[in-house]
């Protein structure tokens, strides 16, 4: 029951930056990751949303977004939170700003309290692990005035992704010794030998007051900057946002932060970055992932979106195939982190329209 009222009245604020280029042609600039389907059914960001449910009521859960993907996440959150929970960024400007200003927002909104903020486009399951690791970091962050991030379990040394090493027990949590962020490959392998590392997520749990006095002492122009922010009228909002110059928030605050405690993951987590990356969490018999209109013969390892037409796979293995209405990929599989090099000559070529 005392941990019931210390969660209730949760907030969320979901991140949906990232333009997805590494999903090409099917998540484009037009087109962010979050909006990106991976069963075809339900978005990235819906599955967020829903996720947090019931632990955040609609009313409390909020998505920030750029300027430039309004309309498309309006559409798309429609039904699923109020209008008005959707916050604009007018320009991208670091998860720093994005944290600082979304948390501001927020705060104004529904007065002090404890705020969850994650990112709108990870895989995760089951979802009742998930709220409960979040319902613990709630309490963790309410009863001890600190940041609190999710750790999860490595199952690989993966080198694109930070680090968390794990201290002293502190209630259902732990305090966190230090952060590593993309260490080379072998230093990746020996943390994960030793067991006393976790993958740090990108999710921060914190009371708003703990975040608001921790601006204050760490990054105080950020501070300030954002206070006024959230009393502009729109125009002056943009022209004072763009002004904003700062890194990530894991850097600017989190890793400066006294005291920060974490919470060890109990749900399966992936941070899908590429179609190779997306076949490894979900690919199912073969290795495969299978989307559309499509035979496969003697064929695996593979990943394949048909659009309108019928797509045929005949001795196809270790290849990425994605047919969309207006262009066709087609990539060894081992290449698909790479796919930002495909952004770049299609721009260099003047060829904007398919970006």
């Amino acid at each position: 029951m005392r941990s019931q009222r210390r969660t209730a009245g949760l907030s969320a604020l979901i991140i949906a930056g990232g333009s997805g280029t590494r999903f090409w042609p099917a998540s484009r600039a037009s087109r962010p990751k979050p909006l990106f389907s991976v069963d075809g059914k339900r978005t990235l960001l819906a599955n967020t949303v829903l996720r947090l449910q019931p632990l955040a009521s609609p009313s409390r859960i909020f998505v920030l977004a750029a300027s430039s993907h309004a309309a498309a996440f309006r559409r798309a959150l429609r039904g699923l939170i109020p209008a008005g929970n959707l916050i604009i960024e007018p320009a991208a400007r670091g998860t720093a700003v994005a944290i600082a200003y979304g948390a501001a927002v927020i705060e104004r909104r529904t007065g002090p309290g404890v705020m969850v903020v994650l990112p709108a486009d990870h895989l995760i399951e089951p979802a009742a692990e998930f709220r409960a690791s979040l319902s613990a970091s709630a309490v963790l962050a309410a009863s001890n005035q600190s940041l609190v991030v999710i750790g999860v379990p490595p199952t690989h040394p993966e080198p694109g992704f930070g680090y968390l090493k794990v201290g002293k027990a502190q209630g259902r949590g732990f305090v966190v010794e230090r952060f590593v962020e993309k260490p080379a490959l072998a230093i990746a392998r020996r943390m994960v030998r030793s067991g006393k590392y976790l993958w740090n997520a990108g999710m921060f749990v914190f009371s708003t007051d703990t975040l608001d006095a921790e601006l204050r002492r760490i990054v105080p122009s950020l501070h300030s900057s954002v206070r006024r922010l959230v009393e502009m009228p729109a125009k002056g909002l943009a022209r004072g946002y763009l002004r904003l110059a700062f890194d990530s928030f894991d850097r600017e605050v989190v890793e400066k932060s006294k005291g920060v405690l974490g919470v060890r993951a109990r749900f399966g987590w992936h941070d899908v970055g590429s179609w190779e990356g997306l076949r490894h969490a979900i690919g199912g018999q073969g290795g495969r992932i299978l989307r559309g209109n499509i035979i496969a013969l003697d064929s695996d390892r593979v990943v394949a979106q048909a659009g309108r037409r019928l797509m045929v796979l005949f001795g196809a293995h270790d290849i990425v195939a994605i047919d969309t209405d207006d262009a066709v990929l087609v990539a060894h599989r081992s290449r698909s982190q790479e796919l930002r090099r495909v952004s770049e000559e299609l721009s260099r070529r003047g060829l904007r329209q398919y970006l």
